[in-house]
């Protein structure tokens, strides 16, 4: 079984509890966001964005279902999506420019 990290085509910004903005670029990143840090491991979303996450994994053609499932559990615990850029913070490392 191998596992695949197929970039969203559209990112998912959410606007944390803590006041922080953060990006979410793939599946990988939201199931760890869920199985690590979310505030509230219940709920009927959050156990399917869990499930479809997983299986999105395996498969990339369920990767933007496993993106609105990542989205309905965001909203059914209360963070919205993003709607200030500027507050954005991402954990990707950020490669340098070369000249």
């Amino acid at each position: 079984m191998t596992e695949v990290n197929i970039a969203w085509t559209i990112p998912v910004e959410l606007d944390l509890h803590c006041g922080l903005t953060r990006r979410f670029c793939n599946v990988y990143d939201a199931l760890d966001f869920l199985e690590a840090e979310w505030p509230t491991r219940r709920g009927i979303a959050y156990q399917r964005a869990v499930l479809l996450c997983r299986n999105a994994l395996r498969s990339p053609r369920a990767s933007e279902l496993a993106r609105a499932a990542f989205i309905a559990a965001a909203d059914e615990t209360g963070m919205p999506q993003c709607t200030d850029p500027s507050r954005l913070i991402s954990f990707r490392p950020h490669r340098k420019a070369v000249a």
